[in-house]
């Protein structure tokens, strides 16, 4: 297992989003055409809403992402099947 950091510009259909906020943290799903729908805000910090990403893409079998700045996406942890 690598311990490398994968980063990407766009994130799989399905795939869900963490996203900082000025006084809040999103959770997105990622829908097709780059477009995403919001599925979760999270008040209380990051930690909270990274838990919840990786709560809905182990349900889905997707994976969760952290946005870097408005271009770039880190990889926190796929649950796909290889």
């Amino acid at each position: 297992m690598s311990d490398t950091e994968v980063f990407s510009t766009s994130v799989p259909d399905g795939d869900y989003i963490v996203t900082a906020r000025d006084t809040r943290w999103l959770v997105r799903r990622v829908v097709g055409d780059r477009a995403s729908q919001t599925t979760f805000i999270i008040k209380e910090g990051e930690a909270p809403a990274v838990a919840q990403a990786l709560i809905f893409a182990r349900n889905d079998g997707t994976a969760a992402w952290l946005r870097v700045d408005e271009r770039q996406f880190r990889l926190i942890q796929s649950f796909r099947e290889t």
